[in-house]
């Protein structure tokens, strides 16, 4: 059973301004920080994320420059937290085994091509529980690690941990893509999905 907790949260974008949250239950955990499930005064459903020992400063960066694309939108942080959309989705291990394992994997792909062009590097693709399907799109979560480079590496890293482990891809196709990759982004990523698709 889940107990609702109510916390009141003083925002100072305003002199006065408050915000009221209720907390609906802890959804991660790990070295870093925790994740909360809240539910807004104005009705949204937010993440909240508290650090534990880490500084927010590059996550909040991070998300701020993709808002929302790819990755949850952010919506206010405070000095150790910041508050965030909340990703309603099943993560990419979920779905290993299932008719719909390659179609998420795809939009995985695409995601981390799209990622690469903008220059942020996530860094824990190679986490199933990082690559979430909600009802309308892929969203990647958890850029504590994420940097800021010219030379970002998400859809290498998703090829190398998920197609690469696959028995059902030889290995020389995938290698092959990789060195396209190097070259030409765009051609690699629709050659990725054309080998997913006829296999």
């Amino acid at each position: 059973m889940l107990v609702s907790v109510k916390i009141n949260l003083i925002i100072f974008e305003k002199k006065g301004t408050k915000i009221r949250y209720d907390i609906i239950e802890k959804i991660g955990e790990g070295n870093r920080g925790e994740v909360y499930k809240a539910k807004l005064e104005d009705g949204r459903v937010a993440a909240i994320k508290w650090a534990k020992n880490y500084e927010i400063d590059k996550e909040w960066e991070i998300l701020s420059f993709l808002d929302g694309l790819c990755a949850p939108k952010p919506i206010y942080r405070g000095k150790r937290y910041f508050i965030m959309e909340y990703v309603d989705g099943k993560p990419l291990k979920e779905y290993i085994g299932s008719s719909e394992y390659y179609e998420v994997l795809k939009k995985a792909l695409h995601n981390a091509y799209v990622l690469d062009e903008k220059g942020v590097f996530h860094g824990q693709l190679g986490r199933y529980y990082h690559i979430l399907n909600t009802a309308r799109e892929v969203k990647f979560i958890d850029f504590e690690r994420g940097v800021f480079t010219q030379n970002p590496r998400n859809f290498l890293q998703i090829l190398g941990y998920y197609l690469f482990r696959d028995e059902k891809y030889d290995k020389k196709a995938l290698n092959l893509i990789v060195d396209l990759y190097k070259k030409n982004r765009k051609e690699a990523l629709n050659k990725i999905i054309r080998l997913i698709d006829e296999s």
